[in-house]
């Protein structure tokens, strides 16, 4: 796998988590309304947070490892 291939897979899960964070964070909101119990609701919430941090973390590094290569490549610049 490409370091091209990892950041688009690592992208990806970035934007899923994006989006189960969204709704369980609409899920918490209707078990409020609805005055019912939110405790593991909110555990799973906690959870999904805790794992859309990791996937920022690891997008971050690879993005920086790309950008690495990158100017590793382009020759000096001539004063």
């Amino acid at each position: 796998m490409t370091l091209a291939d990892d950041i688009e897979m690592v992208r990806g899960h970035v934007s899923l988590g994006r989006r189960h964070i969204a709704q369980q964070r609409e899920r918490v909101a209707v078990l409020e309304r609805l005055e019912l119990p939110t405790d593991k609701a909110l555990e799973l919430l906690d959870l999904f947070e805790s794992m859309q941090d990791l996937h920022e973390v690891h997008l971050s590094r690879l993005l920086a490892k790309a950008e690495d290569r990158k100017a590793a490549k382009m020759p000096p610049h001539i004063c």
